[in-house]
């Protein structure tokens, strides 16, 4: 287990990766927990693992976030939606198997604890990187507010790891948590009436979604400088 309080990444490299968990989030998207074959494998949060799949004679690979803290290593757990083909291989994938991966990769990432207060703005399975990093702040006790908005548009009633994020809200004094329920996040981030310009922001969404959220928290008063968004792409 890494030190909370010295964050390191190891280089680049393959590992061969165990699925020893595997459960459903929502009904599209699946928390997959893998443990990898060597405890020298060390990322920071936000970053992800490029796990290997052959199909039809072919080899094809597909970038994941890890969900999880920086804390659990070798293990790593990955949030995977239901969207294409290595998704849907991925999480029919049974507790026992084993597949090759390469990591860590991924720029957009913890290494120290902040100074300023935190607004993560999530949809769908792009809560993951978000996740890692606030899993990680709250084991390193940080006293800045972090702020959480999250939404899922395929199934807009059921949020990946909802239960967890409202049962942190409730011992995490610092940690506060919304949830974009049968409407976009635009509505909630306008009724909660922050000052974005004290904020570091970050976006994870899919496709052009990530560019309108961003485009929207500017437009309330965010500055560029301290807005970090990321997008993922489905297949």
């Amino acid at each position: 287990m890494q030190s909370l309080d010295v964050l390191r990444r190891s280089p680049t490299a393959d590992y061969l990766a165990t699925v020893i968990h595997s459960v459903a989030l929502t009904p599209t998207i699946k928390a997959i927990r893998l443990q990898l074959d060597r405890n020298d494998f060390q990322f920071l949060p936000g970053q992800s693992v490029w796990p290997k799949f052959e199909r039809d004679g072919r080899k094809f690979s597909k970038i994941y976030s890890i969900a999880s803290s920086p804390s659990h290593c070798p293990e790593v757990e990955l949030c995977v939606s239901r969207v294409g083909w290595s998704s849907a291989f991925l999480q029919d994938l049974a507790i026992g198997q084993v597949l090759p991966l390469r990591g860590p990769y991924g720029l957009m990432t913890l290494s120290e604890l902040p100074q300023r207060p935190r607004l993560y703005i999530t949809e769908g399975s792009g809560i993951a990187p978000l996740k890692s990093q606030i899993d990680w702040l709250h084991e390193c006790g940080y006293r800045q507010p972090v702020w959480l908005v999250q939404a899922n548009p395929e199934t807009t009633d059921q949020l990946p790891y909802q239960q967890y994020w409202q049962q942190l809200q409730q011992s995490w004094k610092n940690f506060h948590y919304r949830e974009a329920i049968i409407q976009c996040p635009e509505v909630v981030l306008s009724g909660l009436r922050l000052d974005l310009a004290a904020f570091d922001i970050v976006i994870c969404a899919v496709g052009d979604r990530s560019n309108q959220l961003q485009a929207f928290v500017l437009a309330l008063g965010a500055r560029l400088d301290q807005l970090c968004s990321e997008k993922f792409i489905a297949f």
